[in-house]
């Protein structure tokens, strides 16, 4: 997802043992993993490599998390609990505070907190074939790794989306909140469009 391993790469198991300092073991169940989430490719007698997704893959994913995510926000003003409610502001309390001390390896903090935040709220929807659609499509899915090609601006701008977020949730305004999503996902589309290919047409 950080782009460390560019897409087409020959992932070699002796070699990435090698480089984490543990056995073989481990990383032919990591390659098995990324196979199944469609982040690796595996070809008889060729190896393990690294998926290369197409502008087209990027667009489709997006569009469906677009989609399906705006929708969840709505219904979670509706149904989230207080717990939730909670859990969504420490959330962002917790992002917030990852975007500005900018300690190493912040942008995989910022990576997992957006995942819990976004699978919370989906969660919250009470809905739970949208839930398995929506997990299933991030699980297997680079574009959940934006803030490994988001610029500072881009991550201040995610902050404040997810603040906007959990404040809609918690005023039960579901208007607000599935508007307030569409347009976190349009805008997240756009800069890791941008970002990743212009990374790539650099690197090339």
């Amino acid at each position: 997802m950080s782009g460390a391993y560019a897409p087409g790469r020959h992932l070699v198991e002796s070699e990435i043992s090698q480089e984490l300092n543990v056995s073989r073991s481990p990383v032919r169940m990591a390659l098995k993993r990324l196979t199944q989430e469609s982040l690796v490719t595996t070809e008889s007698n060729r190896g393990s490599f690294v998926a290369q997704w197409t502008r087209n893959d990027i667009n489709e994913v997006f569009d469906l998390r677009q989609m399906l995510e705006a929708r969840a926000a709505f219904l979670a003003a509706q149904s989230a609990t207080p717990e939730e409610i909670a859990r969504l502001q420490a959330l962002v309390e917790e992002m917030a505070g990852f975007a500005e001390r900018r300690a190493e390896g912040y942008r995989d903090d910022l990576h997992h907190n957006n995942q819990a935040f976004h699978l919370l709220i989906v969660s919250a929807a009470r809905s739970p074939r949208l839930f398995q659609f929506v997990q299933t499509l991030t699980d297997t899915s680079l574009t959940l790794g934006t803030y490994f090609y988001y610029s500072n601006e881009d991550i201040a701008r995610s902050v404040q989306f997810h603040q906007d977020l959990a404040n809609a949730i918690a005023t039960r305004n579901s208007s607000a909140a599935e508007s307030l999503m569409s347009a976190h996902l349009c805008l997240a589309h756009m800069a890791f469009e941008a970002s990743r290919f212009n990374a790539e047409s650099e690197t090339a």
